[in-house]
């Protein structure tokens, strides 16, 4: 059915008709864009699409990186480790114009420095409250990203996973869609 699907066009009347049935069957797959062409996409939930929708739109290299991000976590032809890298990649496309756009290679290592070490080079649309430093938690969500990639090094313990768990894929994907959202909006932005 997703093969059939990838001969389709975008919208056609085919593919309105299978996702109705799909819905009406309540399956967990509906019919959904897989790198530019109709095929089966997990069903989630409608709002976290149109926000990942969204904010692919945002900005085009690291939309783009998003959506394969997308792909490989939530496709028929999935590959937890691509996703998780793939988001990793889109929020360093994201954030590099904002945290460090004279880099030649910036990383989200290096980005997650300079933040760390001057977070008051940025100003971010939340404002500190008492009990919570926006610029803190944005700094959390990038490190918990960049330090759950474990496996773009290999690991001298022979325990270790190969390969990153769908959970971890799933939820690197989502927490990326924050990140690249903020930065590509403008919510978070050079001090003057």
């Amino acid at each position: 059915m997703d093969l059939a699907l990838s001969e389709l066009e975008v919208g056609s009347s085919e593919c309105r008709a299978l996702e109705a049935t799909l819905e009406e069957a309540a399956s967990a797959w509906r019919v959904g864009l897989v790198a530019g062409k109709p095929g089966l996409v997990e069903r989630i939930d409608a709002t976290v699409q149109l926000a990942a929708e969204t904010t692919g739109a945002l900005d085009v290299r690291a939309g783009r990186l998003l959506a394969d991000a997308w792909k490989h976590a939530f496709s028929m032809h999935r590959d937890p480790s691509a996703a998780y890298r793939y988001a990793v990649r889109a929020v360093e496309a994201a954030a590099a114009p904002v945290i460090s756009p004279k880099d030649t290679l910036p990383t989200l290592g290096k980005m997650i420095s300079a933040f760390r070490s001057k977070p008051d080079k940025w100003n971010f649309a939340f404002k500190v409250d008492s009990a919570t430093d926006p610029k803190m938690v944005v700094l959390g969500m990038m490190q918990i990203l960049w330090t759950n990639e474990y496996t773009r090094h290999v690991d001298p313990d022979v325990q270790a996973p190969l390969h990153v768990s769908q959970e971890e894929a799933e939820s690197a994907v989502v927490l990326a869609l924050s990140l690249v959202n903020w930065f590509a909006s403008g919510a978070i932005t050079p001090t003057s």
